[in-house]
């Protein structure tokens, strides 16, 4: 594995891995190889697919606009992290980037953008977002990466049923206990953490949420953390007991 880890590491979601396998590599991971990390044929590489695990490759062929590998052997055997999702409002824009980063690399598996009352920022360019998952689970090395839902109001979302797991509601200036007493329980279990937006939720919104029968409410200590602060904090708490 030593050998490995300076190798450049790319996500490739398309292809089937198997020994003495070649397939193309997308537009933009030909345009930074090329002209980014100045890589040619004949180099190595590192591949997953978020199934597969990680496998040694050889750049076959390369161009402006096109690129081609031929997969190697296999270097670690894919393992799946734990089921925890984000439910977390998008904030300003630097901010919101920093959520999506640190989720994948704190092992989130999903991340929805929920719209709460205080929501300053209503519309979320989910294709980038996912590009910020793809670059932050080829960074990490974790063999999967996040997926990210479209934006929804939160309420809808938590009527609709879809979030049938335990849901940690991360609450401040409100006595709860603390976030810890709250998920060693429910370690192991598919479990979902839910961040609000930099205002803090309403009145109205915490009394909705905490009348729903899975949802369990938790601090995070006594100070009134930014919204990316808490999401760090919260899910370096899950990943660990998980």
């Amino acid at each position: 594995m030593e050998e490995h880890k300076n190798l450049v590491r790319l996500y490739v979601p398309d292809a089937d891995f198997s020994a003495g396998a070649a397939c193309a590599l997308a537009e933009g991971q030909a345009h930074y190889l090329r002209n980014v990390m100045r890589k040619s044929a004949g180099d190595a590489l590192r591949v997953f697919n978020g199934r597969d695990g990680d496998w040694r490759a050889t750049l076959a062929e390369i161009s402006k606009n096109k690129a081609f590998i031929k997969l190697n052997y296999l270097i670690s055997e894919y393992k799946p992290g734990p089921d925890i999702r984000v439910l977390a409002s998008p904030v300003k824009k630097d901010a919101f980037d920093l959520m999506i980063e640190k989720s994948c690399e704190l092992g989130a598996a999903a991340f929805v953008p929920v719209i709460c009352a205080r929501t300053v920022v209503h519309k979320v360019n989910q294709e980038r977002a996912q590009a910020i998952a793809v670059e932050a689970a080829e960074q990490c090395e974790r063999g999967d990466v996040m997926t990210i839902a479209p934006a929804v109001d939160l309420k809808k979302y938590l009527n609709s049923g879809e979030c049938d797991r335990n849901i940690i509601f991360c609450i401040e200036r409100r006595e709860a206990p603390p976030l810890i007493e709250v998920a060693k329980p429910l370690a192991g279990k598919p479990l979902a953490i839910l961040i609000g937006p930099e205002g803090g939720f309403s009145p109205e919104e915490i009394e909705f949420i905490t009348k729903i029968k899975n949802i369990r409410a938790a601090s995070l200590g006594p100070r009134i953390l930014r919204a990316e602060t808490a999401l760090i904090a919260a899910l370096s708490v899950a990943q660990l007991l998980s």
